[in-house]
């Protein structure tokens, strides 16, 4: 009945062709999806998919029609804004107008150490239009008007895994926006072993978005307080913490209200220890005691949305060495049910939850970067949702560019 082929037409078979960067053909390598993001790229008011690929230089473009029907537009090799070759992947997404043309903008943090800023062309590709180095490989990147200007401000971090050649702990850079491309100097801040992502939201209740990083190696999601209007004149703010009694591996963080109470909870995925943990909000930017949700084995990343609609926030998450999406129901005061698992395929990574198909029900859609795929499963409005439908998509990177493996 849902036939994903006439729902969903992802990433036909192409091939870009680029000047040759290799004297000759490159030892073999392949990429699936690993990260996506879902927003309006084309301006028709619909949700169109922008989808990062693992180990492989590429961002593709899916347009949206808002009844679960996706036409593959372009494919972007993502090279440096100077220099030739690509880039080695791709790990997080932020989208914002960054030059008031009306079009969603990218910024993308790469392996490689740097984040990409990457304009909207209005046809499905992205033009490179700046590059800033980072200390480590850049794996969280946001972007956030934290001092209410009206311009958006760039966030990101590099990862520092006090690993030999790499950088002791992780790095938080804050960069003020200037408008139209351009922003200042970066406030950089220690941001904690492993810093793997970035969330943002306002935990104390001032108005202002305060800036959270989930320590992948450290046990801990750190987070920092905006004193407002005048955090780019601080050289230094304070890094609070709030630890987990489970594991020492924290992927992904959410701050949302998930008890009900009006004030933002923390939400991690700690996959080493296959636990969730719930850190309440007491609404002034302290938070109470743990709670643990056993989640099913290697939980990386998160979907928050209301899948049964009783007006409070469930969640789902991947599993990055199995083939399945779980998802957990609330009760309305940030306690769930046991987890229900959907078959995805293997490697589920990135997961997004949105409006698919236009019935105004919530859907999740998962890159599955180790089988090379994408699965959509509809949702069915009770915090169920239809059996997933997978596409493969395969990517091979030659001296020509990128080819689709069929």
């Amino acid at each position: 009945m849902h036939d994903f082929k006439s729902r969903i037409c992802l990433l036909l078979v192409s091939c870009y062709l680029a000047a040759p960067l290799y004297a000759e053909d490159p030892p073999p390598r392949l990429g699936g999806p690993y990260k996506l993001l879902a927003a309006d790229f084309t301006g028709d008011g619909q949700q169109d998919l922008a989808v990062g690929f693992h180990d492989l230089g590429l961002l593709t473009l899916e347009r949206g029609d808002g009844r679960g029907h996706f036409e593959h537009l372009a494919i972007t090799p993502l090279r440096p804004a100077q220099g030739n070759g690509f880039v080695d992947g791709s790990y997080n997404f932020a989208s914002a107008d960054l030059d008031d043309d009306g079009r969603l903008d990218l910024a993308i943090g790469c392996r490689g150490k740097f984040v990409l800023l990457m304009r909207n062309q209005g046809n499905g590709r992205f033009q490179p239009m700046a590059r800033f180095p980072t200390a480590s490989s850049a794996k969280g990147v946001a972007l956030a008007d934290l001092d209410q200007d009206g311009l958006q401000d760039l966030l990101y971090t590099a990862r520092g895994t006090a690993r030999s050649g790499d950088t002791k702990t992780g790095i938080l850079y804050l960069r003020r926006g200037q408008g139209r491309w351009k922003f200042s100097k970066p406030i950089t801040l220690e941001a904690g072993i492993s810093a793997y992502y970035i969330d943002t939201a306002d935990l104390n209740g001032d108005g202002f978005l305060d800036v959270l990083v989930p320590n992948e190696l450290g046990r801990t999601v750190s987070f920092w307080l905006n004193p407002g209007k005048s955090i780019f004149k601080q050289l230094k703010l304070l890094r609070r913490r709030v630890v987990t009694t489970s594991g020492v591996r924290i992927n992904d963080v959410r701050a949302r209200d998930f008890t009900g109470d009006g004030h933002l909870d923390i939400l991690s995925a700690n996959w080493s220890s296959s636990t969730i943990s719930l850190f309440p909000g007491r609404g002034d930017g302290t938070f109470g005691k743990e709670r643990l949700t056993a989640a099913g084995k290697h939980c990386v990343f998160f979907a928050v949305g209301d899948f049964d609609r009783d007006d409070d926030l469930d969640f789902a998450v991947t599993h990055w060495t199995e083939d399945f999406v779980s998802v957990f129901l609330n009760n309305g005061r940030g306690r769930f049910a046991a987890r229900t698992d959907y078959p995805t395929a293997l490697g589920n990574y990135g997961v997004l939850t949105f409006d698919a198909n236009g019935d105004g029900l919530l859907d999740l859609v998962t890159a599955n970067y180790r089988h090379r795929s994408i699965s959509l499963l509809l949702g069915r409005g009770n915090g169920q949702f239809d059996q997933a439908t997978t596409l493969r998509r395969s990517f091979r990177e030659t001296k020509d560019g990128f080819i689709q493996e069929k």
